[in-house]
């Protein structure tokens, strides 16, 4: 009977010790911010502003390519009819140029107005998302979440930096 009894102690012991250990040890998480993100109907309102504001930007470029077409093509015509000096054509040619480097000046601009504006859009939904990530990780006692779409570390519980300890274990002070 005492040895039953002890078994039992013992085999309630070790099943008790291996529950608490599962529970204990570190919890990892990972998910894919990307297709989260794009599930959101906040993105998809954000991304319907960008395409007007996108939109905007590309009828000024077209009125822009479209001006310098045609007077290039004009210059074409007069060139070919005689029509200008070699300083006329000259200083026409100089006009175009300059004409090409504000569009493509422009061009670069829109590029970075295009990229702001969608970073201006998206802060608000990403911080939205991140305290979502972060009381998820919380609540379930999670310590890091990965994101699977990029690799990248969405949320880490403070740790401790070891890199002086690996140092020194390599001899490196």
């Amino acid at each position: 009977m005492f040895r039953k009894t002890s078994f039992f102690l013992a085999a309630l012991l070790c099943s008790a010790f291996a529950l608490s250990a599962q529970t204990d040890s570190p919890k990892y998480g990972h998910m894919n911010l990307g297709n989260l993100l794009d599930g959101l109907p906040e993105t998809k309102s954000a991304e319907d502003s960008l395409k007007v504001f996108a939109a905007q930007l590309s009828i000024k470029d077209s009125v822009m390519t479209m001006a310098f077409q045609e007077a290039y093509l004009l210059l074409q015509k007069q060139y070919q009819d005689r029509e200008l000096t070699a300083v006329q054509l000259q200083e026409r040619q100089g006009e175009l140029e300059k004409q090409r480097q504000e569009i493509q000046a422009y061009e670069e601009k829109a590029q970075k107005d295009l990229e702001a504006k969608r970073g201006d859009l998206l802060k608000p939904i990403l911080a939205k998302i991140d305290d979502a990530i972060k009381a998820v990780a919380k609540e379930n006692g999670i310590l890091m979440i990965f994101d699977i779409s990029t690799g990248s570390m969405l949320y880490a519980a403070e740790s401790i930096d070891v890199t002086p300890l690996v140092r020194k274990k390599l001899g490196l002070q």
